[in-house]
């Protein structure tokens, strides 16, 4: 009975462990594929640090906040989206505000943005083709962003697992091994 659960249990660790390390790869192969200056985007989410108070207290400096891609046209007066900024300070940089107004030019969708912490709008509007997305949440996981950079976050994130399934495939295969020396054993007696 023991045998059949650490089997099962190894099964399934070995199909977790292949689970990760496939969506480990898919991730880094997505973010790799970004042209440079473009937010890495992983089912149709993105991943930023705030640089700045702006949004203070909505969202602080330093948050790691989940952008969710949205259609222009599904964004309403008081969304918080984030957009590659023309502003010529920031200008192709990422930049997340609230949106104070909707306006259409020529036939185009145009957002009027402010920081929370800003008296004036942004002096430049957003267009549809700037969009990264809406704001969904602050993640509560601090310092992410370093550790994404961290270069013990590859070790613990792919290594570490792989070792894990090597180790457990190790010892099924000493456990198989000793099995069939046993029934040998009773073969020959």
């Amino acid at each position: 009975m023991m045998k059949k659960i650490v089997k099962v249990l190894n099964t399934a660790l070995t199909v977790v462990m292949i689970a990760v390390l496939l969506f480990a790869g898919y991730v880094f192969v997505t973010v790799l594929r970004v042209d440079k200056g473009k937010v890495p985007s992983v089912f149709g989410f993105s991943f930023l640090q705030i640089a700045t108070g702006s949004m203070e207290p909505t969202i602080p400096t330093g948050a790691l906040i989940m952008v969710r891609q949205t259609d222009a046209a599904e964004i309403r007066e008081g969304d918080v989206i984030c957009f590659y900024s023309t502003d010529p300070m920031i200008a192709g940089m990422p930049n997340t505000h609230r949106v104070t107004q909707i306006t259409t030019e020529n036939g185009t969708i145009r957002f009027i943005t402010k920081g929370d912490a800003a008296d004036e709008e942004d002096p430049y509007p957003v267009y549809p083709d700037q969009l990264v997305g809406v704001f969904v949440r602050i993640l509560p996981i601090q310092n992410l962003a370093q550790i994404l950079h961290s270069p013990y976050f590859f070790f613990f994130a792919l290594l570490v697992p792989l070792t894990a399934v090597i180790f457990v495939e190790v010892i099924h295969f000493k456990k198989s091994a000793e099995e069939k020396k046993e029934k040998a054993n009773e073969k020959s007696e």
